[in-house]
């Protein structure tokens, strides 16, 4: 029983390492409004450690709507995600997901990746504090 708790203590923290590198693919947006916009593109570059997550970069191409974010790095701890002193989210051998909250505006951003077997199952949410803004989805590939 020792060698196999020994084991699975072992194996956890390195499960997550299958969010390194980059990822791209198709999908869609969604205003609030109802409009949906195809995007021809949905990136991320991410760097993630046993005591680490970063994202190193990301975006998307949505037709008009087109954005890109900066780096934004987090410790993990026994499975959850820390920035600074605030616990925003989880990270487990398939799926990464946390959500920031911006006290300047009232708006949240929410942040999920699910590996599946077809990839990586991607979905991003802004709520500005009043309603659900845009939501982002897709399903992405890992890049060699």
């Amino acid at each position: 029983m020792l060698k196999v708790l020994l084991f699975v203590m072992l194996l956890l923290p390195s499960m997550a390492l299958s969010f390194n590198g980059k990822l791209s693919g198709p999908g869609n947006a969604i205003y609030s409004s109802g409009t949906e916009l195809p995007c021809s593109e949905i990136f991320l570059e991410m760097k993630v450690t046993q005591t680490s997550f970063e994202l190193i970069q990301g975006g998307y191409i949505c037709g008009f709507l087109q954005a890109g974010f900066d780096s934004f790095k987090m410790d993990i701890r026994n499975g959850e995600l820390w920035h600074k002193d605030q616990k925003l989210g989880y990270i487990s051998d398939n799926k990464i997901s946390y959500q920031v909250y911006d006290p300047a505006d009232g708006s949240t951003y929410f942040f999920n990746l699910a590996k599946e077997q077809s990839g990586y199952r991607y979905f991003e949410e802004w709520d500005d504090g009043s309603k659900i803004a845009l939501k982002v989805f897709g399903v992405l590939d890992l890049l060699p």
